[in-house]
């Protein structure tokens, strides 16, 4: 009885080790790609991140403006607008326009703010908002009486019609 060739005995012996290179370099191909394709996912996630936090600096700073530009009760001294010294952004100059809609004491404002740059090579920085605010102190007593009346007329024009 033969025991086979000396071949078959030495592979049974040793076992058929190792990779061929082609496996090899398809199995550093599929590490080089995933390598890539992490490093630019976590680029991005720091990029976001970092647009985030600017993001969130102009915000906290237009918050702060619009509540120093909403104190002021008189119309005259809002028109002439001010300086505001943010956190982020350094010297803030806003002015607010604002101008009455069909409902009594409804304003559309309009708040324009320059942000001076910390940073010289970025120039200055410009940023609007625009809102609906509730101020009866800015409205004048006969439009006010003039806009309720008009107000009054079309919901009792819209009851009748969804009575027919």
């Amino acid at each position: 009885m033969r025991r086979g060739s000396k071949r078959e005995r030495r592979e049974s012996r040793f076992g058929r080790s190792g990779f061929t290179l082609l496996e090899v370099l398809v199995a550093l191909a599929l590490f080089f790609m995933a390598v890539t394709y992490f490093s630019m996912t976590y680029l991005n996630t720091l990029m976001a991140i970092e647009g985030t936090r600017l993001n969130q600096g102009l915000e906290q700073d237009m918050a702060a403006i619009r509540r120093q530009a909403l104190l002021i009760a008189d119309v005259e001294e809002l028109e002439e607008g001010g300086d505001v010294v943010t956190g982020e952004h350094g010297l803030a100059r806003w002015t607010v326009e604002y101008e009455p809609t069909q409902v009594a004491d409804l304003f559309l404002v309009t708040l324009s703010v320059e942000l001076d740059p910390v940073d010289e090579e970025k120039g200055v920085r410009e940023a609007t908002e625009q809102f609906y605010l509730t101020r009866p102190s800015w409205s004048e007593p006969t439009e006010r009486d003039e806009l309720r009346a008009a107000t009054k007329e079309r919901l009792l024009e819209r009851q009748l019609n969804i009575k027919q």
